[in-house]
């Protein structure tokens, strides 16, 4: 797979090749003016839809870099969540799940940590930032860490 660099100089050839035939098509000759001008002319035809087609190419493998990042960064944090019923949380170095609770169906289904927050017209139900799946609070609450013993 070609990478940025490579369709970048490629760009840069083709920018190249089309000056050049807009100057040879430009100039003053003598042998056939009209038949070499219209084979010129398709031959900018067909340089500027390289161009036009490398640039897609550029833009659709900066896409897939950008989702494989994403994809990297999930699977880095895949062991970061835990479930507890209806969402997502973090773990304490006990492995126990503590903090905000995260979008079961973003988590699950997109690899996203999305926050759930409290509904402004119901306050017992919690909603995705997100996706805006809605989940009852008493399942997808925050959990405090447990406070740590007091010796007597």
């Amino acid at each position: 797979m070609p990478d940025l660099a490579t369709i970048g100089a490629a760009l840069s050839s083709l920018k190249t090749a089309t000056d050049i035939v807009k100057f040879l098509r430009e100039s003053d000759l003598s042998l056939e003016r009209a038949e070499l001008k219209l084979k010129l002319a398709d031959l900018l035809s067909s340089l500027a839809d390289a161009k036009i087609e490398l640039i897609e190419v550029q833009d659709t493998l900066a896409e897939k870099d950008k989702k494989i990042a994403e994809l990297e960064d999930a699977f880095h944090k895949k062991d970061s969540l835990v479930r507890q019923y209806d969402a997502y949380y973090t773990t304490d170095e006990n492995g126990v799940p503590t903090g905000v609770p995260y979008c079961l169906r973003c988590w699950e289904n997109d690899h996203k940590q999305k926050q759930l927050v409290h509904d402004s017209k119901e306050f017992r139900i919690r909603v995705c930032t997100s996706c805006g799946h809605k989940y009852e609070g008493r399942l997808a609450g925050n959990i405090q860490p447990p406070k740590a013993e007091q010796p007597a």
